[in-house]
């Protein structure tokens, strides 16, 4: 931790002190609660939501169903539902709700609001996810069919996402209702004459405040903040610096993908060798010890290995070679460019703003050296050749890892691996669906357009015991179950 950090983060908590109101302390008094954003605003309808506002969306525009504190699939708009024999079909039965403006909620505004944000997030990875959707329609005032062009076992899933909440002219059901304030939002239980008995329990309104993270952190070290959720590597130093305890560190155990994303196929970088090359450099183990993990999850599979009836036909990579092998093998790759080509480039890596990343880009830089590569770091909206990708998976199925890189998200893609990927989703026979996966995934890796580092992290900041917060396997936490007061 450099002086220079300690003293941005002592100069905001001391900010942080003279800001800090007098609460009360009564049960029902607000939650306040830090979500880490870069962006600091919200933008609920945006087709890639920001951290903060996916948050606000999920708790103000509930889907179909959603995720409860633990993670769980619980019932949202939809008061019930089956799956037909065949997979094929998905039945909803709408409970008796209402817009902010009064109205009935109908399965025909449902059905509109859902086909509209699917084709928003056509070419997104949300999109692929759903690409096996077929129609969507309502069957009367309450009742509304999904029908699918091949079974989607994790649709339930992945309906809860808080992209597909449903609104309606800006505005959604809740559970909670927001009050947008100047520094944060106000969510407080939005109670309907169709929430029945549980409606008359005890209740808090959550102060929820989207801000960068070295503010939300040295909130959170003053007193003035309860949580901070949306944690990653890059804040990773402020918590030193802030001298925030362990014991209020909560670490959720997720998947995902974290590596660098090849962005930028032209030269240098159009062989597919030279990409092998950077990935055979970096030392995955030696990556985050300047942020202090020395247990960090590392991996050169984009697909990880254990998931439920998935089995892959490309094992670990380079296990029979040292570091030193590996890096011997790049460097003949890279002389071999260097006589054809006089000059080597310089590589753009763009990553999050961050002292952790400064500090994981400085490992990656050292590792490329040792080939005879160079890199700079450049912002994440910047021009880049490679671009770190840290996600967390929504659900654990390989279509998730191999969606994330398919040809109608990513600009620099693998044709084949895509073909195989579509055959995957569009096959009916579960077995032949996995087989279709693992023929991509071999194609994809091979390819080498994605450098599989590691396993992303997720954290929250927790002061004591927070009723309705729990460590996930996917780093959500639900804001509606943190509202509730336990008797």
């Amino acid at each position: 931790m450099t002086g220079a950090w300690k003293k941005a983060i002592r100069g905001l908590m001391a900010a942080a002190t003279l800001a800090l109101a007098a609460c009360s302390s009564s049960d029902s008094s607000p939650l306040g609660i830090s979500i880490i954003d870069p962006a600091s605003r919200n933008n609920l309808d945006a087709a890639v939501l920001e951290p903060g506002s996916a948050y606000v969306r999920a708790a103000t525009s509930q889907g179909l169903v959603r995720l409860d504190a633990l993670g769980n699939i619980v019932p949202g708009l939809a008061e019930r539902w089956i799956v037909t024999d065949d997979g094929l079909s998905y039945i909803f039965r709408l409970r008796n709700a209402r817009w902010e403006n009064g109205d009935p909620v109908t399965s025909e505004h449902v059905a509109a609001a859902l086909k509209r944000r699917l084709q928003i997030e056509a070419k997104s990875a949300l999109g692929a996810d759903t690409a096996e959707v077929r129609d969507i329609r309502s069957m009367t005032g309450r009742v509304i069919e999904i029908r699918l062009l091949a079974p989607q076992p994790e649709l339930l899933r992945i309906l809860a996402q808080p992209e597909l909440g449903i609104r309606r002219n800006g505005s959604g059901t809740g559970p909670l209702a927001a009050d947008r304030q100047t520094y944060w939002t106000l969510l407080t239980e939005r109670v309907d004459d169709s929430m029945g008995p549980d409606s008359r329990r005890m209740v808090r309104p959550l102060e929820v405040r989207t801000e960068r993270a070295a503010r939300a952190i040295a909130r959170f070290a003053m007193g003035e903040s309860a949580m901070v959720l949306g944690g990653r590597f890059e804040h990773l130093p402020y918590l030193s610096a802030a001298g925030i305890s362990d014991n209020d560190v909560r670490a959720d155990p997720v998947i995902g993908l974290f590596g660098l994303l090849v962005v930028n196929g032209k030269g240098f970088l159009g062989d597919p060798a030279n990409r092998e090359a950077i990935a055979l450099a970096i030392d995955r183990e030696a990556l985050m010890t300047p942020l202090g993990i020395g247990q960090w999850q590392v991996t050169a599979r984009i697909v990880p290995l254990g998931l439920e009836r998935y089995q892959p036909l490309i094992g670990d990579r380079w296990t029979d070679l040292t570091i030193e092998a590996r890096r011997d093998l790049a460097r003949g790759r890279i002389v071999r460019w260097r006589q054809a080509n006089e000059t080597l480039p310089v590589l753009r890596i763009a990553m999050p703003r961050g002292p952790g990343s400064r500090l994981v880009f400085g490992r990656i830089r050292r590792d490329l050296q040792t080939i005879g590569l160079d890199a700079r770091l450049v912002a994440p909206d910047a021009a880049a050749d490679l671009r770190l990708i840290d996600e967390v998976a929504h659900y654990r199925q390989p279509g998730w890892f191999l969606n994330q890189l398919a040809c109608a998200v990513r600009p620099l893609c693998n044709e084949e691996g895509d073909v195989l990927l579509a055959q995957a989703r569009r096959a009916v026979d579960p077995a032949v669906r996995m087989a279709k996966m693992a023929e991509a995934e071999v194609a994809i890796t091979s390819a080498n357009i994605f450098i599989p580092l590691g396993t992303p992290i997720r954290y929250s900041l927790v002061r004591g015991n927070v009723p309705g917060f729990a460590i996930t396997a996917d780093g959500w936490h639900a804001l509606p179950d943190m509202v509730v007061i336990p008797r």
